[in-house]
């Protein structure tokens, strides 16, 4: 009897170490402006409109309400969100105003990142992103701004508020692996006298520029990977490398609507490493068997393109994101103990409408239409009507529709199902990953 005793208390420590030393992982993927408008125009051009996308998968899912304080007023609230402030409320759990990362909108003051969190304890972080490294996103998540463009000396955004420039601090931040774009950023000057490229190697990073590079890079090295002047090239264009316009009329202001057509392979994109296989070498530079690791992915021009009314370069963005997430949930399923976050910071402008008709059987004229239009042709031989009409000059506006949020791999999952706030989700990473 006490044999057997003895046995099951050795049985029961066992696993309970085993519990205690496995390490837990969360990806965080942010597909920047990633609204269920952005997600429905990529279903209907690739899957007409069937449910095809690996997202459309995911069992476990909720809708995110996007709010953020108003930059001359924080005590009241803006029902549409952006880029600095949405990564500030995931990274942190705090609200913030436009155009400041991870600081108060009152007064400046430093918010606490997970990022920092999860450094502090040990653990293994990286940032990927099809921006510039520096952008608002990935900077929210390991520096602190109280203007978003400050990314390095000389930029005049840095003078408003005397902010460090955000390069210096993400590699003071000593992230494990950071990839995306600025390859400007190499040879500008920082606080110490050399370049940002010294600055990096000085702290032990392993700095890229080339595909080749990336893909030839023994996993586990601290890598500063940046394969492009600011933002990375995009995947698609549209056909003839054009985007949404607006629409051609006759003499008499009758619509003339355009041939519906495909998107492009965009040329520009050759050469570049695909998000995937950043995100790739990303997961696999961090797994570890000490403590686990807290990598954040974005899919940015998700965002980019709507934002200059480009509906397939966030068609090939959006689904670019996808492949990424299914690579990030098959990781999961292999290592175990690993949460996949899936969502969005703020909603955009795009639209999926049908080709308009008036009621009464008139001619249809240019007022109906006052924004910007595209007619594609879908994947299966059907038009879709991709408009914008948030603003009408130079760029498209972000909108205040609820984002979604789906997870795998959580033990807690329910904590980011149904509507919430975007502030719950920080809370929800934070106790998968440290409690």
């Amino acid at each position: 009897m006490k044999r057997s005793l003895l046995m099951a208390a050795g049985i029961l420590t066992a696993s309970f170490s085993t519990s205690i030393a496995a390490p837990k992982n969360i990806i965080l993927l942010i597909g920047d402006g990633m609204g269920e408008a952005e997600i429905a125009l990529t279903r209907a051009y690739e899957f007409d409109g069937e449910a095809g996308l690996f997202v459309d998968t995911m069992k476990n899912r909720g809708s995110v309400i996007v709010k953020q304080k108003m930059v001359h007023d924080p005590s009241k609230i803006e029902f549409a969100g952006e880029s600095a402030s949405g990564g500030t409320t995931i990274s942190t759990g705090n609200r913030t105003s436009s155009g400041r990362v991870a600081v108060r909108a009152e007064d400046g003051a430093p918010y606490e990142t997970i990022l920092e969190q999860a450094k502090a304890k040990g653990f293994k972080t990286g940032l990927v992103t099809t921006s510039i490294i520096t952008d608002a996103t990935p900077a929210s998540f390991a520096a602190h701004a109280q203007n978003r463009y400050c990314f390095m000396v000389g930029s005049s955004a840095c003078n408003e508020f005397g902010d460090t420039p955000i390069v210096e601090q993400m590699l003071d931040t000593n992230v494990d692996v950071m990839l995306g774009g600025g390859t400007n950023l190499l040879p500008a000057s920082e606080a110490s006298g050399g370049t940002v490229e010294e600055k990096a190697k000085s702290h032990g990073y392993t700095v890229i520029t080339k595909r080749d590079e990336l893909m030839n890079l023994e996993t586990g090295t601290k890598t500063f990977g940046v394969f492009s002047n600011g933002h990375m090239p995009v995947e698609w264009v549209g056909p003839g490398g054009k985007g949404a316009d607006f629409v051609e009329v006759d003499e008499d202001r009758v619509v003339i609507f355009p041939e519906p057509a495909a998107c492009e392979i965009n040329p520009a994109h050759a050469g570049m490493p695909r998000l995937e296989e950043m995100s790739k070498y990303a997961m696999e530079s961090l797994k570890n068997d000490d403590k686990g690791f807290f990598l954040m992915i974005e899919g940015a021009s998700i965002d980019k393109q709507a934002h200059v009314a480009k509906p397939c370069g966030t068609i090939g963005e959006m689904l670019a994101f996808d492949r990424t997430v299914e690579m990030a949930v098959e990781f999961a399923k292999e290592n175990g103990d690993t949460a996949v976050i899936v969502t969005a910071d703020h909603g955009q402008a795009t639209q999926v409408i049908y080709r308009p008709e008036s009621y009464d059987g008139s001619p249809f004229r240019r007022d109906h239409i006052p924004g910007l239009y595209q007619l594609l042709l879908s994947k299966g031989g059907n038009e879709i009507g991709a408009y914008y009409g948030t603003n009408n000059i130079n760029d498209q506006s972000h909108t205040g529709v609820n984002v979604p949020v789906y997870t795998f791999g959580m033990d807690n999952a329910e904590d980011l199902m149904g509507v919430i706030q975007q502030t719950e989700i920080y809370p929800a990473m934070k106790k998968f990953l440290f409690d």
